[in-house]
């Protein structure tokens, strides 16, 4: 991850599309595996955020990862916002960061709902860790990720 100055720690990544797969995409450390469709082109639907999401893991998740589930959206956040900055590098002409902005004054609309709940939320046991896995974690985080990032400036944020 060049934006980092840390080099994948792996000799290879692979991508494997599985037979009825209902996961998405598992982000397992130097294999990720995808749903059947989940590796060809779609040009109706952006797969290369996707794609740029699950091998952002191989960093944000697999080499780092956080102590304990409460900070999930450390994880789904850094992944996502990364992807965003890999597919504006790779295609900037799709002008990502646009449709960022756009699905983040979405998000914020719903952040103001009742159900609505904290990007860091406390877990006590394991068996509930997929109750916090949702738009909060992935898309919030991502937010806050590129806050931090637009307030401190590339160079402080890039030190940490």
């Amino acid at each position: 991850m060049l934006y980092f100055s840390t080099p994948y720690s792996l000799p290879k990544l692979d991508m494997v599309a599985v037979p009825k797969f209902s996961g998405g995409a598992m982000e397992n450390y130097g294999l990720i595996t995808h749903c059947e469709n989940g590796l060809l082109f779609d040009p109706l639907h952006s797969t290369a955020a996707r794609k740029q999401r699950v091998i952002a893991h191989q960093w944000f998740g697999n080499l780092v990862t956080m102590e304990w589930w409460t900070n999930l959206w450390l994880n789904e956040g850094f992944a996502t916002w990364i992807s965003y900055m890999a597919t504006d590098i790779l295609f900037p002409e799709w002008k990502v960061w646009s449709q960022f902005l756009q699905q983040t004054t979405g998000r914020l609309i719903m952040d103001a709902l009742e159900h609505s709940h904290p990007i860091q939320v406390e877990v006590h046991h394991a068996r509930s860790v997929l109750e916090i896995f949702d738009t909060f974690s992935y898309k919030k985080g991502s937010a806050v990720i590129l806050m931090m990032q637009a307030y401190l400036g590339d160079d402080i944020f890039q030190s940490f």
